[in-house]
């Protein structure tokens, strides 16, 4: 029948469309390994449009009450870096401290936003540590205009999803090269023992991971590939946090930590869960109100309340 015909013809298109926008995606890059087909099946999940929506939000904080169009990545990096630079201290504007995973450099990058007083402590090298300047990005400097692809990187899972692209300034350790980036749960960790280094004495964790499970708390299992991700990445991201507060109760003189006794809504869950516990759905803009109501619950009336500096329990 003409239908069948048609629907072939339509698939053959798409299929002949992705092979040639593979193939002139790779001729400009470096070499890669695998049979052609393999460039034609794409990473399960996409982070266009969470990537889209965080960039329009710090849009509208560096652009105030004009109405002007977002800029290029490298403009719209150098806008942000300098709004907050020029107001650090100020309410509403405070130090940044980001890492992601260089896949191709097989180590963690570490960016950061900070005073005059504690760029020196940042760059200094660590105990053990190979060369300080192969991981770390000045964005207060002349780095500024990677920031933006970082946030990108920061959003990528490591499998889930295809890397993002990080050309370096040619004025970095990496001399220009495009490296590829994601995220790693066990970064949590990471930027624990980056805050310890510049001196900082007491830290807040936040997580929407509950606590580790305990006996009678199973669950069915997910049969869909974005489920099966995502309840992989709870659980690594579960314990990849236990790390981060076990490191932290050790090296600060006050840890305290905001994370929800209970959530049913996993990572990729945009839609909200059926919440199997109490037997009815529950959506984002509940699991929102949730963050808010333990953020006082853990943080606010027990810590802040009771004066700006407290010891920890």
């Amino acid at each position: 029948p003409r239908a069948v015909v048609l629907a072939l013809v339509v698939v053959l298109t798409v299929l002949l469309a992705s092979l040639v926008g593979a193939w002139r995606a790779e001729r400009s890059r470096r070499r890669v390994r695998g049979g052609v087909w393999w460039r034609l099946i794409a990473a399960p999940l996409s982070v266009g449009e969470p990537a889209a929506i965080l960039l329009d939000t710090l849009w509208q904080m560096v652009r105030g009450a004009t109405s002007e169009p977002q800029p290029a990545a490298t403009e719209f990096g150098r806008r942000y870096v300098d709004v907050l630079s020029d107001n650090l201290g100020q309410p509403g504007f405070r130090e940044v401290l980001l890492a992601v995973h260089d896949v191709d450099a097989r180590r963690d990058l570490v960016a950061a936003i900070l005073p005059e007083a504690a760029r020196a402590a940042f760059a200094a090298r660590r105990p053990g540590q190979g060369p300080r300047d192969a991981e770390v990005i000045d964005l207060a400097g002349l780095e500024r205009e990677v920031l933006v692809d970082l946030v990108l990187g920061a959003l990528r899972l490591p499998v889930a999803s295809a890397p993002h692209t990080l050309q370096f300034p040619t004025e970095h350790f990496w001399r220009g090269e495009a490296h590829r980036i994601c995220d790693r749960p066990e970064l949590a960790e990471r930027l624990v023992d980056e805050i310890a280094a510049l001196g900082i004495e007491q830290i807040v964790l936040v997580s929407a991971t509950p606590p580790p499970a305990l006996p009678h708390g199973m669950r069915s299992r997910p049969i869909d590939v974005r489920g099966r991700i995502g309840e992989m990445l709870r659980s690594i991201e579960t314990a990849a946090f236990q790390d981060a507060w076990r490191s932290a109760g050790s090296r600060f003189s006050g840890a305290f930590v905001i994370q929800p006794d209970h959530n049913p809504i996993g990572p990729f869950d945009f839609g909200g869960a059926y919440d199997e516990a109490s037997d009815r759905r529950r959506s984002l803009a509940e699991l929102m109100q949730q963050g808010y109501a333990d953020a006082y619950r853990q943080f606010i009336e027990p810590v802040v309340a009771a004066g700006e500096r407290v010891e920890p329990v």
